[in-house]
């Protein structure tokens, strides 16, 4: 038979995992990096990946070194925004970005979703936004973490 004490213990432990909160998404200002625990949940990249894609969560770090690198890798593919005059790793600034950590092909990486800024409309911080047009005001690529490697940087059409 349980005693008080053992009882008291099971009833902490239950209390406490009833209660815990999924973590907390990473951002700044102009982006947000989806934790795991939400990415899993809203089955962000369920669409593009298989339904047993695995997630994990970018942190600030992960996300300033992208970042960084970034104006270089968008210079190097100007050709993938070849429907607009606009130098857009010049104007990095005017976009609102979105990062989903995923376990793709054994590597960890960062699905990176960029969109325009749209004011005081704040909805890319709380859901993935998936838009099908747009041209250069959209588009996404893949970062690997342990490389440094950018990949598959995809610029939305033109409706």
């Amino acid at each position: 038979m349980f005693n008080d004490r053992k009882v008291f213990l099971v009833l902490i432990l239950f209390l406490a995992a009833c209660t815990s909160q999924p973590a907390p998404n990473a951002e700044e200002e102009s982006w947000v990096a989806f934790s795991a625990d939400k990415a899993q949940a809203d089955q962000m990249l369920n669409w593009l990946f298989p339904a047993d894609v695995e997630y994990w969560s970018p942190t600030e770090a992960d996300v300033h070194t992208l970042k960084s690198r970034l104006p270089a890798y968008l210079q190097e593919n100007k050709s993938a925004f070849y429907m607009t005059e606009t130098l857009v790793w010049e104007q990095l600034d005017e976009y609102n970005s979105q990062y989903i950590g995923i376990i793709f092909e054994g590597r960890k990486v960062i699905y990176a979703n960029y969109l325009c800024g749209n004011g005081e409309d704040t909805k890319w911080r709380e859901q993935f936004i998936f838009v099908a047009d747009g041209g250069a005001c959209y588009f996404q690529f893949m970062f690997d973490t342990s490389t440094g490697e950018f990949f598959d940087l995809i610029v939305n059409g033109e409706a």
